[in-house]
């Protein structure tokens, strides 16, 4: 069974930012669908800082440009991305209610212009709670991507507002076992959704691409990513330390403070590269890194960047999660600072083409197309015992 044919409202995060798992499922299913893609509602409060204040500008431009209505800007024709406006208050009933009436007018209106009537509903998000049901949907599905309380400047309202999603979509799909068994629908149509890779775009590997590079001697601990809260520094600061003739590369914005890993001259900040040159830089590591810290909210995370690594063949150390534990066979579990050192020296010393290719090979069951074939059956799965 396929889904095709169908329109489609996702909500989720601004489309372009960052390749997120959202998206991945976005462009697989326009190859046979129209959808209607929501912009970020917003997750967390808002801070005085520079960083959010940019956002802030970012999304204003967006929402009160003329083309607040438009195709998606990788110019798929089937992706019509659009910005609503609404009050980041969320934690306020009053401003609850009133965002709700905001949103419904504005999707109502874009649904009757772009006729996207009976779409099914796919969203990300807690906040549109209230919207379930009045969009004229043949089906809600709810996607748990991260246990959104636990964020640093989360509104404290989510776990009320995704329980009350819980107990009106018709199915739900969680990307970790904690999630899973603690995200559980009304309906008992409960899902898990493994992360998945776009195996076609890893494998396009052009070395004149990773400029930022040329003078990096090598070996290279790399990371990509953001580098957020759950990014452990003192992993970063130690990997310096024990490995001064290696170098640490890492890609992605820092919504952290840094200046720590400045004063390592091992240690490369490059920032963010474009997805399209990814796969070029991250070829020349000789070991993937996810150094994330060990607590509540990275107990329910399931790295994204770890099929990635896969998908290149490099050799990956972790700290422990959930969901790496079933890739152990081709990885590197370590649970502190001292076992994370020992671990990157092993990846890098003992690694072959033997077991590049079989990390390449295992990510095959893990391509976009195939997990996003998966979400179509148990939507179309659904709607059907809806008719019956």
């Amino acid at each position: 069974m396929i889904l095709e044919n169908r329109n489609i409202i996702v909500f989720a995060d601004d489309w372009g930012r960052h390749p997120s798992t959202m998206q991945h499922l976005g462009k697989v299913l326009a190859k046979n669908n129209r959808l209607m893609w929501v912009g970020s509602l917003a997750l967390r409060k808002l801070t005085f800082n520079f960083r959010d204040f940019k956002r802030l500008i970012e999304k204003f431009r967006k929402i009160f440009s003329k083309n607040s209505v438009s195709e998606v800007k990788e110019k798929i024709s089937n992706i019509l991305e659009v910005h609503p406006f609404v009050l980041p208050f969320h934690d306020v009933k009053v401003i609850r209610f009133l965002n709700k009436m905001l949103l419904f007018r504005f999707l109502n209106k874009i649904i009757i212009l772009n006729h996207f009537h009976n779409p099914i509903v796919i969203s990300s998000s807690p906040i549109i709670y209230s919207l379930l049901g009045k969009l004229g949907e043949t089906s809600s599905h709810y996607i748990c991507l991260d246990d959104y309380s636990l964020f640093s400047g989360a509104f404290k309202s989510l776990i009320e507002l995704e329980k009350r999603v819980l107990e009106k979509v018709d199915s739900s799909f969680s990307v970790s076992k904690p999630l899973l068994e603690t995200r559980v629908p009304k309906s008992g149509v409960n899902n898990f959704l493994p992360q998945g890779v776009e195996v076609e775009h890893f494998s396009k590997v052009n070395v004149k691409n990773a400029e930022k590079l040329s003078d990096i001697k090598k070996p290279i601990i790399g990371f990509f990513g953001l580098i957020s809260e759950w990014v452990n520094i003192e992993i970063l600061s130690s990997l310096a330390k024990t490995f001064p003739n290696c170098s640490i590369v890492l890609i992605g914005d820092a919504a952290v403070e840094v200046s720590q890993l400045r004063k390592y001259s091992n240690i490369y900040l490059l920032g963010k590269v474009p997805y399209t040159e990814l796969p070029s830089y991250a070829s020349n590591f000789d070991v993937g890194i996810i150094p994330f810290k060990i607590n509540e909210l990275t107990a329910a995370v399931n790295p994204l960047k770890l099929i990635e690594y896969l998908a290149l063949g490099l050799p990956v150390v972790t700290t422990p999660m959930c969901e790496v534990e079933k890739f152990k066979e081709y990885i590197y579990i370590a649970n502190d600072s001292i076992e994370f050192n020992n671990m990157v020296a092993l990846a890098i010393k003992n690694d072959t083409m033997e077991m590049k290719e079989k990390r390449k090979k295992i990510v095959l069951n893990y391509s976009w197309e195939v997990i996003t074939d998966g979400i179509g059956k148990v939507i179309l799965e659904v709607e059907k015992r809806k008719v019956a």
